[in-house]
């Protein structure tokens, strides 16, 4: 496959998804958001693409990365293919002069893409994986995660014993969650009201609806609380006619929610029960 072929799948795959969604049908768009879940690194044209070749793909690396993992890609299996950027480097006229440095008046860019092929872990034998964190409907320290998480971007979180019939608030720099939720739905309310603070502040909030905001919200919460172990139900099984056939404007919106889930995501990464989490795995290191 060549890289003009893997940008016409991706393509495809966008049309697919929108004219499932102008049908009445969301299972794709599900389906879409688990992916996201397992490969939050990858852009949404790669997602999109792993999806379409092979739908039950979990864990994804070059077939050199899962020989430094101790695993080698089983004889005959076909890799599936992604785009991977092509850096380089581009003269600034205007840059500084560094008479030291060979690499003088120059800096990276990306110029174009090429088609690599990755391999899901049932394409490999050899060495076992570690275990993957598993929490069966409790969020445990990730609830304790995506507060500190909440502060660190400067937003304050509070919770409170109730909120006149809402489970969270989303006040433009400030978030509010009910106490007394279970845990899961605690967690759920927290992730969807930071998506909020992320998407819908500034000209983005006068330029979107309200059902395209809650349903970009509750779609960041459904991927995130996947990434997490949880079982949820979601609105976002609802995305359906919000652009009338619009591709370009579902394109967008989900890069929104692929950006605001992975930059969530990738913070969950980083606690004691996600140490050994798909970040260590699911990449297509060369």
């Amino acid at each position: 496959m060549n890289r003009e072929e893997a940008q016409k799948k991706s393509e495809d795959a966008l049309h697919e998804l929108a004219e499932s969604l102008r049908l009445g049908r969301s299972e794709k768009l599900v389906h879409y958001l688990d992916m996201l879940s397992r490969f939050h690194q990858y852009s949404f044209g790669n997602c999109m693409m792993i999806a379409m070749q092979m739908p039950t793909a979990s864990h994804v690396a070059g077939f050199s990365r899962w020989k430094q993992l101790g695993r080698w890609v089983k004889k005959g299996e076909k890799g599936i293919a992604i785009l991977a950027p092509m850096i380089g480097k581009r003269k600034e006229a205007d840059a500084p002069p560094k008479p030291d440095s060979a690499e003088e008046g120059k800096t990276k860019v990306v110029y174009g893409f090429r088609v690599v092929y990755v391999y899901d872990v049932t394409q490999t034998d050899g060495k076992p994986l570690p275990d993957f964190a598993e929490i069966q409907g409790d969020p445990g320290e990730y609830q304790l995660a995506i507060v500190a998480l909440v502060e660190s971007l400067g937003i304050e979180f509070a919770y409170a014993d109730h909120l006149d019939g809402a489970n969270g608030v989303s006040l433009d720099g400030r978030i509010e969650v009910v106490q007394s939720l279970p845990p899961a739905q605690k967690f759920s309310t927290s992730v969807h009201e930071l998506a909020h603070e992320l998407l819908h502040r500034g000209d983005r909030r006068d330029a979107t609806s309200k059902t395209v905001r809650e349903t970009e919200a509750e779609a960041v919460a459904y991927a995130v609380c996947r990434f997490a172990g949880l079982e949820c139900s979601t609105r976002a099984a609802d995305y359906i006619q919000i652009y009338a056939g619009d591709e370009k404007l579902l394109h967008q919106s989900l890069e929104y929610i692929r950006n605001a889930a992975a930059q969530i995501i990738e913070a969950l990464s980083g606690t004691p029960l996600a140490s050994q989490q798909a970040a260590e795995v699911s990449h297509a290191g060369a």
